[in-house]
């Protein structure tokens, strides 16, 4: 009995509150529903998945506001940003995947390895051993894409040059 009067108090105690932030800052532990403008007794931004009867129009109780994240943030604004972490994060672990698994098919599907060793043997018998290293994607776009160097001699000038010491 005595705890059915308390929730009665509280819910009477924030049935009074006209405005958000008094709302949701008053010692009663009250919530706003906005499209109603009304202060209902709630202290869980969460209430509204398990409550479908929190704030008198149904179709607002995701959009309860709560003292946790103040009258800005909504239940719905809360699942948003949550969820979007949640997926950012598992289409990262998948991407990484993919990553991982595209390098450890590359050797078998013939496009080869990024670096290694050559051992050239020459016609007398001594061996000559070279690591070798392929130029990283970067290095390749800026040879792709980089602009001729116009402060050096172009190569018909050089060409001109060395006929002339030729000769």
């Amino acid at each position: 009995m005595d705890f059915d009067t308390t929730k009665k108090d509280r819910a009477a105690a924030c049935w009074r509150i006209s405005d958000c932030q008094s709302c949701v800052h008053s010692k009663h532990g009250c919530g706003w529903c906005p499209m109603s403008a009304t202060c209902v007794p709630s202290t869980n931004l969460l209430n509204p998945v398990s409550n479908s009867d929190i704030c008198p129009l149904r179709s607002e109780r995701f959009e309860l506001r709560t003292k946790t994240l103040g009258c800005d943030c909504s239940t719905t604004t809360l699942l948003s940003v949550v969820v979007t972490v949640l997926v950012t994060l598992a289409a990262l672990g998948l991407l990484y995947a993919v990553i991982a698994a595209i390098r450890g098919i590359n050797p078998f599907l013939g496009t080869g390895n990024f670096e290694g060793t050559e051992l050239e043997i020459k016609g007398d018998g001594s061996r000559v051993e070279k690591s070798w290293w392929r130029d990283t994607w970067r290095k390749w776009i800026y040879r792709a894409f980089a602009r001729p160097d116009l402060n050096h001699g172009s190569e018909q000038e050089a060409r001109t040059e060395r006929s002339r010491l030729l000769r």
